[in-house]
């Protein structure tokens, strides 16, 4: 289980997330959606121990997010930017993730084909990321934050900008990591895309949570 509470984090003294507390388990997505500047990307952040809370505790499966590595090889991250060195191709890109997980040899060659696959981005590994257009660039950064199976996913606007195919194929690929029992948490504007793969939805407003579009989605 992913357990949040009380969490606090401001910027020059402006509070920006403001007692966030929530509980997502294995198997389930939460959708998060707000204004801009609700704080959606800086929760994301923190969960992703980008960003330090200021107060407030934060665990995975028992493992505190003050455990660093240990806590951080349980979570796939996709950024709201394309999170790949440009020059290298896909493949290369997620070859340096799975070592970053702790694989090498065979296993970092498995995981990187299996991400491709789900992802969508089998048939332009050997691409450069900077020749890339945006949906396949997309396609590529959602493959390497679930590479190596996280038990957290966490996905920061992952359908923006890009075509309808696309969207569909990191919805679908959103929805084979919940039933293998990862936890996601998805940032998105978009009410129907939300509806068609979350179990819950909350809103933040200046940094507080309540309950979303639907506090339950079927």
């Amino acid at each position: 289980m992913l357990r949040v509470e009380g969490l606090e984090k401001a910027y020059k003294r402006e509070p920006v997330l403001r007692g966030v507390s929530f509980c997502v388990e294995p198997g389930r997505v939460l959708g998060v959606c707000g204004n801009n500047g609700a704080g959606k990307t800086t929760l994301v952040s923190v969960l992703a121990s980008i960003l330090p809370a200021d107060a407030g505790r934060i665990s995975l499966m028992g493992v505190p997010v003050e455990a660093g590595v240990a806590y951080r090889r349980m979570i796939g991250y996709v950024p709201q930017g394309i999170a790949l060195a440009p020059r290298l191709t896909v493949r290369q890109n997620l070859l340096f993730w799975a070592s970053v997980q702790g694989l090498r040899g065979s296993q970092a060659r498995e995981a990187a084909a299996e991400a491709a696959r789900l992802s969508g981005s089998s048939d332009f590994l050997e691409k450069q990321v900077a020749r890339l257009s945006g949906g396949m660039a997309r396609r590529a950064n959602l493959a390497a934050g679930i590479l190596g199976r996280p038990q957290l996913l966490l996905l920061d606007e992952p359908t923006a900008g890009i075509d309808e195919q696309t969207r569909d194929v990191i919805l679908e690929a959103v929805r084979v990591q919940r039933d293998r029992g990862t936890i996601v948490v998805m940032v998105n504007h978009y009410a129907n895309e939300m509806a068609a793969v979350c179990d819950r939805i909350i809103t933040l407003r200046d940094g507080v949570v309540g309950e979303g579009m639907a506090s339950r989605v079927t």
